[in-house]
């Protein structure tokens, strides 16, 4: 049977009373869960502020705990129409001079412009080697093609030989009256020559310039060559320091151990490699930047805030000050990684006494990195290495930061076990004052109900009416 809290009998405002006395009760109990929760929320706030300060510096002690970081090179052409040049890490710092007398070119053929609606027989396409000294072609590919009702036209002998896969393409080039047969072998060089043989021409001519034999190309004149030749297949032909070399690709990959070199044209260039120092500076004034930003952090959520309060939420973790303790003892430290240089103050870091930051001389740090940039790496990268492992482990499921936050997610959970136990013992309260009410309410209407019928009776006596006036 449900309970009303009309107050009916009393006149009395029962659900505001007993919602009244209700929150009156459980709000001690309330305002202490609020206050915890409200405290462990900000102190995984500012975990939470300390992890990403930590992540931000992993990463850049990963871009410099690797001595590898420190290969980088620069690559410069002093004519980039004639070549230009890239190193990869590790390449030697040199200076090279080149000298192109020809760059590779591939071979190029134009064939065609007739009607070949109802010509048959077959075109035999090779590509490879063309020796001009001997005056001899030796095949690397060859594929041979039956032209047939199916394709006698420019456009299906072009198809024809793109489905060929060997090598060779070709297009269509309509000269405002007829189509042309534009043939270009793929790769460039002597080695990617193309020769175009026919056999079965319907005209029955195969050397004449009509008919299937419209497209025959030989380059050792051996065989006939109605086809144009537009460019012939040539190799690049260049010194590099005075050392003649051939090539059958534009493209450099291996004549210079660790450098890429694209022949433009022929002509003299100078290619220059050397340390990138740039990069070098740019990463270690991250590893700079990223430290400073993590000990300001440490420092921001562990200061004391004196009488005028504002301190940090981290102050009484005894744990975050040693963090900052021991990552500056890491930095302060001596090394033996990087040969004349023993310690970071020696090529251009300073560490503010007060602040524990650390401030980049980048003056000293590029005179240090021209005058033995491989040591000056592998200093760096020792310093990272040794603070990486460091904050790995702070970082990793049995460090600081899963530990606190570990143990404060379980203070969270059991805090929101103690609210919904104390809903449930509220609710309880609620059902007993809510009864209490309503028995007085009840109570008081029957008290009402016998006054009114006390009133009525008296009224209803002899001499009352007289008695009342």
């Amino acid at each position: 049977m449900a309970i009303t809290l009309s107050g009916a009998g009393s006149g009395l405002d029962i659900k505001s009373l007993v919602n009244q006395l209700v929150s009156a009760e459980g709000a001690p109990a309330e305002r202490r869960i609020n206050k915890r929760e409200g405290e462990i929320k900000t102190l995984l706030s500012a975990f939470g502020r300390l992890k990403g300060s930590m992540s931000s510096f992993s990463d850049a002690l990963n871009d410099l705990k690797n001595a590898s970081t420190f290969k980088d090179r620069t690559a410069a052409s002093s004519d980039e129409k004639i070549a230009t040049v890239t190193a990869s890490n590790g390449a030697s710092p040199a200076s090279y001079s080149l000298d192109v007398t020809n760059i590779a070119q591939a071979h190029k053929l134009t064939a065609g412009g007739g009607n070949y609606t109802g010509q048959t027989g077959t075109i035999t396409l090779e590509i490879g080697q063309y020796d001009s000294g001997g005056n001899s072609f030796t095949a690397s590919q060859t594929a041979t093609l039956v032209i047939d009702a199916s394709n006698n036209t420019v456009q299906g002998i072009r198809d024809a030989i793109n489905d060929a896969n060997i090598g060779i393409s070709a297009s269509v080039i309509n000269d405002g009256t007829n189509d042309i047969l534009s043939i270009t072998a793929d790769d460039t060089g002597t080695t990617n020559t193309i020769r175009i043989s026919t056999s079965g021409d319907s005209d029955g001519n195969g050397a004449d310039n009509a008919g299937l034999s419209a497209f025959a190309f030989d380059p050792t004149s051996a065989g006939p060559s109605n086809a144009t030749e537009i460019s012939q297949a040539t190799d690049a032909e260049f010194t590099i320091d005075g050392i003649a070399i051939t090539s059958s690709s534009n493209t450099l990959t291996t004549t210079v151990s660790g450098l890429t070199v694209e022949l433009v044209s022929a002509g003299v260039t100078t290619l220059d490699v050397d340390k990138d120092i740039d990069a070098a500076k740019e990463k270690i004034q991250s590893f700079a930047d990223t430290y400073n930003e993590l000990i300001g952090t440490i420092r921001d959520l562990t200061k004391y805030g004196g009488e005028a309060g504002g301190s940090g939420p981290l102050l009484s973790d005894s744990a975050v000050f040693g963090m900052d303790m021991r990552v500056r003892s890491i930095i302060g430290s001596t090394s033996s990684s990087g040969g004349d240089f023993s310690t970071l103050m020696e090529i251009g870091f300073a560490s503010d006494p007060e602040t524990g930051l650390l401030k980049l001389d980048t003056a000293k740090l590029e005179t240090a990195l021209k005058s033995d940039f491989d040591n000056v790496g592998n200093l760096i990268s020792d310093y990272a290495s040794q603070l990486d492992d460091y904050i790995g482990v702070q970082m990793g499921s049995d460090g600081l930061l899963s530990s606190r936050t570990d143990g404060l997610d379980t203070r969270l959970e059991d805090l929101s076990e103690q609210r919904d136990a104390l809903e449930l013992r509220m609710e309880s309260v609620r059902a007993r004052y809510t009864a209490q009410f309503s028995r007085l309410d009840g109570l008081i209407a029957s008290l009402n109900s016998t006054g009114n019928f006390l009133t009525q009776q008296l009224a209803a006596l002899p001499g009352a009416r007289s008695l009342s006036g």
